[in-house]
């Protein structure tokens, strides 16, 4: 069985890393961005750079340590065959690659029965079941879905100041106000920012959205939609088993959670870990499998 088992979790904004033993945390490191979705090959370069910056650290050899890592994009199964590839080169004993989602599920219950819902830059719900099955709901991307999301909480923000420069050839809202100086004055300076603005760029501006509350009656409706969002995530994920905990995870969770449905509400609990923990689980799942199958 492995020595050591390092857990990675990689998103639209960061990416960390945490190397552990059968005693516990040894050490934890910090890159940036690595969602396979947004920059494939700037993801690669990240996660297995952070994966060499580890064991160089520790002077490790690699066939000691398990790897699992949890990515913001693995749902595509051509990307993460390709991080899958990167991370073999380093000769780790063995590698696990799956989404986000996968790890954040198996952090929020600490790898028991549990519905959870993470609000980020983008969003998605997953559920594991009493039958030990996890299903995943949402978490297309922003292009069609990440319907909750900080992405969509920035793109409906800026959907309403174009209207409102339409209509009334300025913004008129405070909401707006705020957004106009952040992605430009008229159509000059805000098509160049449209046309590179993803997911990260839109998220930069849900905080503009809570900071208009509550004097903003636009901001008001922006995150009551959002909320209604979220809450057909959970609705879907727990459809059959309303009496799983629910766990909320990501930078807008604590923002979004006070506005959800009353009966969604009372389901809340605080999450038992992170996905970095779930990446780390999974990671020790891993080697106990391998370790069992060849004793």
């Amino acid at each position: 069985m492995s020595t050591y088992f390092l857990g990675i979790d990689g998103g639209a904004t960061k990416t960390l890393a945490r190397l552990e033993s059968a005693e516990g945390e040894i050490a934890t490191l910090r890159a940036d961005a690595s969602s396979l979705t947004q920059d494939l090959a700037s993801a690669l370069h990240n996660v297995a750079g952070i994966s060499r910056d580890m064991l160089a650290k520790h002077r490790l050899d690699p066939q000691q340590v398990t790897v699992a890592c949890g990515i913001a994009g693995a749902g595509n199964p051509l990307s993460a065959q390709r991080l899958r590839e990167r991370l073999q080169e380093l000769r780790f004993a063995h590698v696990t690659v799956t989404s986000d989602a996968q790890t954040s599920l198996l952090g929020a219950g600490a790898g028991h029965p549990i519905v959870m819902v993470a609000i980020g830059t983008g969003s998605v719900a997953m559920r594991l079941g009493h039958d030990g099955a996890a299903r995943q709901f949402g978490g297309w991307g922003l292009a069609i879905g990440d319907e909750g999301s900080g992405a969509a909480i920035g793109k409906s923000a800026v959907r309403a100041l174009l209207w409102e420069l339409d209509i009334y050839g300025c913004a008129t809202t405070l909401l707006s106000r705020r957004v106009i100086a952040l992605v430009g004055r008229d159509r000059a300076t805000i098509l160049p920012w449209l046309q590179k603005a993803g997911s990260k760029e839109y998220a930069a501006l849900a905080p503009a959205v809570f900071d208009a509350l509550p004097e903003c009656e636009l901001a008001a409706e922006i995150i009551q939609k959002t909320a209604g969002e979220v809450d057909r995530l959970i609705s879907s994920a727990s459809a059959g088993e309303y009496t799983l905990p629910l766990a909320l995870l990501g930078g807008l969770a604590d923002k979004i959670g006070p506005y959800l449905h009353a009966d969604h509400q009372q389901r809340l609990i605080v999450p038992k870990g992170t996905a970095l923990d779930g990446a780390c689980l999974l990671a020790r799942r891993v080697a106990t499998h391998v370790a069992l199958e060849t004793a």
